[in-house]
């Protein structure tokens, strides 16, 4: 998506741990390459990652929404970024 200030916003479902480390596999290699951009991480339900996948996801990622239940929370997020 086109973010406010005219970047890149890219948007994740993380469903699962491997998941999350792929995500985290594409986050740090963009970051690697200077790659300008934002993030928004949802999770189908944030408690069942490993908490040391989620550490190194959290390192490299931006907003994050922990479960599909928090509606609200990712509208107020993806409008910050987007809207």
């Amino acid at each position: 998506m086109e973010g406010k200030s005219g970047g890149q916003v890219f948007l994740y479902g993380v469903p699962n741990r491997d998941k999350a480390r792929l995500t985290t596999i594409i986050l740090s290699h963009f970051h690697r390459n200077h790659l300008e951009f934002d993030s928004i991480l949802v999770f189908s339900n944030q408690a069942d990652i490993p908490r040391m996948d989620l550490a190194r996801l959290s390192d490299v990622g931006g907003d994050m929404v922990s479960s599909l239940a928090s509606r609200e929370d990712f509208r107020r997020k993806v409008e910050r970024r987007v809207g």
